[in-house]
């Protein structure tokens, strides 16, 4: 699993618009959880903020400072 997502990233670093979204699509429970507690009304507001962050999260993903666990090993 963690390859996978390790292989997404990648592909998203590199401007794929379909990793991007993916990604997206990953952490989106996580995104509606965290604006779960608020009021509907700043929900869509936090969410939007929170996916717009995680696009600037996987632009400033720096891949050459990982430390491999085992998670490009493409026998997973």
């Amino acid at each position: 699993m963690e390859s996978k997502l390790y292989h997404l990233l990648l592909r998203a670093k590199n401007n794929e618009e379909q990793a991007v979204s993916e990604v997206i699509q990953r952490f989106e429970p996580k995104i509606k959880k965290l604006s779960s507690t608020l009021p509907q009304s700043e929900r869509e507001d936090l969410e939007q903020e929170l996916r717009i962050q995680l696009v600037h999260s996987i632009e400033k993903f720096n891949v050459d400072h990982l430390t491999p666990f085992n998670c490009c090993d493409d026998n997973q």
